[in-house]
C-alpha cells in the first residue's frame, strides 16, 4: 500500500491522519473477526484515538467504544469526531475499575494497546473483564510496548518476553492466534512534551511492533 507520508515533523499530524486511513484500516481489517463487518469494538485507553479512528474507518457499520480518563485526550478525540462527521465512535470519558457497563459476551474485539504495563491489579482486571465481555471466539488484540515495565503478581517490574506475555494471557481463557501483517505503532512520542519541544519527530521514527491477537474460549 502506498501511504504518501511526508515524513517531516511539520506534517507529523497530517501523516498520522493518513496512517489512520491507510495502514490503520489495513491493520484493523486483518484482525481475526471471521468476516464480521459490523463488529462492536472496545478500545481501552485510546489516548489520542489513532486506533479508534482506524477501526471506525475500517468498519463504518460497526460500533467503536473508547474508554480513557485523560481530559486532554477526550477533548481532542471528541473534536476530531465532530469535525470528521464520524457517527460510529462512542467515547466513555472516565477512569474505570471494571467494564461493567458492558454485558457479558457482548463485544467482538477488545484492544489493549500499550495498557498492560500498569499495576498487576489493573492488568488482571483488564484481562478478566476482556474475557467476560468478549463473545466466544471474540478477539483480544494486544500491543505490548514498554515490556521492561510490566508487573508480575507481586507488582514488581519484570522484563517480559513475547513468550511470557503469550503464556500469561492464555491463563485468562484465551488462545494465541498470531499477529497481523501490519505492525502496530507506538504513538507516545507524538504527544509527549519532551519530544514535541525537540521538534524532530516523524512518522517513520516511531516504534513499531507486532500486534498480538488472541481469541476467547
Amino acid at each position: 500500500m502506498v501511504n504518501n507520508y511526508k515524513n517531516s515533523n511539520e506534517y507529523l499530524y497530517e501523516d498520522i491522519a493518513v496512517w489512520e486511513k491507510t495502514e490503520g484500516i489495513e491493520l484493523m481489517k486483518s484482525m481475526p473477526l471471521n468476516g464480521n463487518y459490523t463488529p462492536k469494538i472496545l478500545d481501552f485507553g485510546f489516548g489520542f484515538g489513532q486506533y479508534l479512528f482506524a477501526a471506525a474507518y475500517a468498519y463504518p457499520k460497526g460500533m467503536i467504544y473508547g474508554i480513557d480518563g485523560y481530559g486532554i485526550c477526550i477533548k481532542e478525540v471528541e473534536d476530531k469526531i465532530e469535525k470528521r462527521g464520524i457517527t460510529n465512535i462512542k467515547i466513555i470519558g472516565e477512569e474505570v475499575s471494571d467494564l461493567n457497563r458492558f454485558e457479558d459476551n457482548s463485544i467482538d474485539m477488545v484492544l489493549l494497546y500499550d495498557t498492560l504495563h500498569a499495576s498487576f491489579s489493573k492488568k488482571k482486571m483488564l484481562l478478566d473483564e476482556a474475557h467476560r465481555v468478549l463473545k466466544k471466539g471474540g478477539c483480544l488484540s494486544v500491543l505490548p510496548f514498554h515490556q521492561g515495565n510490566w508487573r508480575d503478581k507481586d507488582d514488581n517490574k519484570v522484563k517480559y518476553s513475547i513468550s511470557k506475555i503469550k503464556a500469561e494471557i492464555t491463563e485468562y481463557g484465551f488462545d494465541y492466534v498470531g499477529s497481523c501483517k501490519v505492525k502496530g505503532v507506538h504513538w507516545e512520542k507524538c504527544h509527549t512534551l519532551y519530544y514535541i519541544q525537540k521538534g524532530n519527530i516523524t512518522i517513520d521514527m516511531l516504534e513499531r511492533m507486532d500486534v498480538m491477537n488472541f481469541t476467547s474460549f
